[in-house]
């Protein structure tokens, strides 16, 4: 279904306008208990601009006067007064710009504990490279206190500060998990530019930076903020925490069942014994599978915690392990192996699933096992090298994502003792997990990989979907169900994965549907739901819904093969979102693609297909367009000309349904703009009985 108000109407057409989009917040933080000015500062932010957050507060768009000797342009920030409701906790939070013309990305905001500054290079009109040396550093003059800096391409911010003997302090730098893609270093020297400590990847705080450290001696002392490539990011803030505040490294259990307060215990840092709490999963919505947890009384920004429907066991478990179940457990000491029994019938379909690394909350490379009442194995995950061969270990780096295990229980097999372990037999608090045991041996997760859509009225808008096949390799079927009169889905073919001739495996994991508003149509912005549908083996049907990323924020210097933590995307799972969506302004052109004739041919066919443009305004469409068959193996676009181009298979083309995605960039005074065309769905039958679609 659709999570939002529709309004069918019809009215002119207002005048083509780009979407908004956000590159920088001013500030990136602020302090809790008072108002404050945050400026969005981007694209397109004009008239009309209104914040969208989950911030419980007011938002009121602010005139900001002009800087005497500047020149306004118009659209490219917004300004706003912030007014924190009695419930704003601190955190992080989503902010995005909602227009006529659309909505934004999101970028996020820090609610704080302590008092916040801004680093004097970081100010607008600031000279570069000032604070980089300790003879140049920046004196912090009081603490608690959070600078809010950055840092342009390979250099280095230093801080003064000021300690007695015997004062212990904590400094630690949210990058990564305030929306930043720099991978920060942080150092504390002495007044010879001796190290005194390190930290790159601290417990607790994935890929961002902490040290607890006790001055030896009254002084001067300098804090070093770096990234660790010195590359340089389109996100290049960082907020650098100073103070006497207690801080945890791990929480557990990892997760809990919706609608329960969960008891929970954080530990490591400086809470000694541990700090008992409770997570309440009484508020999660019925869809979202994270939630956030915070150490009571401190300003460390709260640990990602999952959410299940299951019901939840605790280690060590007495006897069986129901299924369906999740198991909390934890690998307390190097070369530990847990194992959890498991009453089963001869041919049920199970699948068990880890949750650990991927959370953010273990450090667990693990290794899932599963052997009869005899010993006998009968499958494991996690102890095989990835496809690409690039499988390694590196601390809070890794290439791998947490194993799953699907098995048919044998004939004559009725109980099963199932391990967890470290692929590198470690252990210790960090090494918690989430065992998931479900009568389901085929199955898929899908992620939408557009963290928001602005359609065009009037127009087509893609979307993007991610497959991730945990035992099913059939054909899946996206939709967006319960569309009113004037919406329109095509498309969203994941085709099936199959073994050829040559033993050489497919891997179709994606699918494009687009979504088409009829001219007129208006509506309000909310959130589309995306499913999948399969069929599996022995007829049943499958439906998983789609999950959103939040939001997504590149990392220079990322790889496709073999990428690991560190250069990933940023992404925002744990916002628990479907996929944001308004309507847009007319496109500046329409493009119509149909298929125009098909002709059987001794080594496959070839589907002919014609397309037209349709420009409203100025703008210059391409010469050519861009043709995709999604999933396709040996399938080929070929005679491509200014207003047509042709499909052809061979034998070989496995049979099914493939969907043709056509684009184009069209050009105009105010750059190019992407136009789609919905997307036509085709049938490959293997034999002269091909029926084209």
């Amino acid at each position: 279904m659709i999570r939002w108000a529709w309004a069918l109407t019809f009215a002119a057409q207002a005048a083509l306008a780009a979407t908004p989009v956000i590159t920088e917040l001013q500030p990136r933080g602020a302090e809790i208990g008072r108002p404050f000015t945050v400026t969005a500062i981007g694209r397109n932010l004009g008239e009309g601009a209104r914040l969208i957050s989950t911030l419980p507060a007011s938002f009121t768009l602010v005139l900001r006067p002009q800087t005497p000797g500047t020149v306004a342009v118009p659209g490219r920030s917004a300004a706003f007064l912030v007014e924190p409701g009695p419930d704003a906790a601190p955190g992080v939070y989503p902010i995005r710009i909602e227009s006529s013309s659309g909505i934004s990305n999101v970028l996020l905001f820090t609610l704080g504990t302590f008092p916040e500054v801004t680093e004097e290079e970081s100010q607008p009109g600031s000279l570069p490279n000032r604070n980089d040396t300790i003879e140049t550093a920046e004196p912090i003059p009081s603490s608690p206190v959070v600078v809010n800096g950055t840092l342009r391409g390979p250099e280095r911010d230093v801080f003064r500060v000021y300690g007695k003997a015997g004062e212990r302090r904590v400094f630690e730098v949210e990058a990564r998990r305030s929306g930043s893609a720099i991978d920060p270093v942080l150092r504390i020297l002495d007044g010879a530019g001796k190290q005194l400590a390190r930290n790159d990847d601290a417990p607790g705080a994935g890929l961002d930076a902490r040290l607890d450290f006790t001055f030896p001696s009254e002084g001067n002392y300098y804090v070093e903020v770096t990234d660790a490539r010195f590359s340089t990011q389109g996100q290049n803030f960082y907020r650098l925490k100073m103070g006497a505040y207690r801080y945890a490294e791990g929480i557990f259990p990892l997760g809990g069942r919706r609608g329960e307060r969960v008891p929970v215990t954080f530990f490591g840092g400086n809470v000694g014994a541990g700090v008992a709490s409770t997570a309440d999963l009484g508020k999660i919505g019925k869809t979202q599978a994270l939630a956030r947890v915070a150490l009571p009384d401190s300003p460390v920004l709260p640990f990602v915690f999952a959410v299940s429907d299951l019901p939840e066991l605790m280690e060590p478990v007495a006897g069986a392990v129901p299924i369906p179940s999740v198991v909390n457990g934890r690998l307390d000491k190097a070369g530990e192996i847990d194992r959890y029994r498991f009453v089963v019938e001869p041919g049920e379909k199970l699948i068990f699933e880890l949750q650990a690394r991927e959370l953010g909350t273990s450090r667990l490379e693990g290794i899932l096992t599963a052997v009869d009442a005899a010993g006998k194995r009968l499958g494991s995950a996690g102890d095989q090298p990835l496809s690409e061969d690039v499988f390694a270990v590196q601390g809070t780096s890794r290439t791998s994502s947490d194993p799953f295990l699907n098995l048919t229980v044998p004939p004559d097999v009725h109980e099963l003792v199932v391990s967890v372990e470290d692929l590198a037999l470690r252990g210790g608090p960090l090494y918690g997990y989430r065992l998931i045991a479900r009568r389901q041996a085929e199955d898929f997760t899908l992620t939408v990989l557009s963290p928001f859509v602005n359609i065009p009225s009037g127009g087509t808008a893609a979307i993007s979907v991610s497959a991730d096949r945990r035992g099913y390799d059939g054909p899946i079927q996206l939709t967006i169900p319960d569309l009113p009169k004037g919406i329109h889905v095509n498309g969203g073919v994941i085709p099936r994965e199959y073994v050829d001739a040559g033993n050489a495996r497919t891997v179709n994991r994606r699918g494009i549907l687009t979504i088409t508003v009829d001219p007129g149509v208006t509506l309000a912005a909310g959130q589309l739901e995306l499913w999948g549908n399969a069929t599996l083996a022995d007829g049943t049907t499958l439906r998983r819904r789609a999950r959103g990323l939040g939001m997504v924020v590149d990392v220079a210097g990322a790889t496709e093969q073999g990428v690991v933590d560190r250069q990933r995307p940023l992404t925002a799972l744990w916002l628990g979102w479907d996929l944001p969506a308004a309507l847009a302004e007319p496109p500046v052109a329409v493009l119509e693609v149909h298929q125009t004739g098909f002709k059987q041919m001794a080594e496959g066919a070839r589907y002919e297909f014609a397309y037209k443009w349709t420009v409203r305004g100025a703008g210059t469409p391409p010469r050519e367009v861009g043709a995709d068959v999604i999933g396709a193996r040996d399938i080929r676009v070929i005679d491509m000309t200014t207003s047509s181009f042709a499909v052809t298979t061979t034998k070989a083309t496995d049979p099914g349904l493939y969907d043709l995605y056509v684009n184009g960039r069209v050009r105009t005074d105010e750059g190019d703009e992407s136009v789609v065309a919905p997307v036509i769905p085709f049938e490959v039958t293997g034999g002269p009985s091909h029926a084209a679609q």
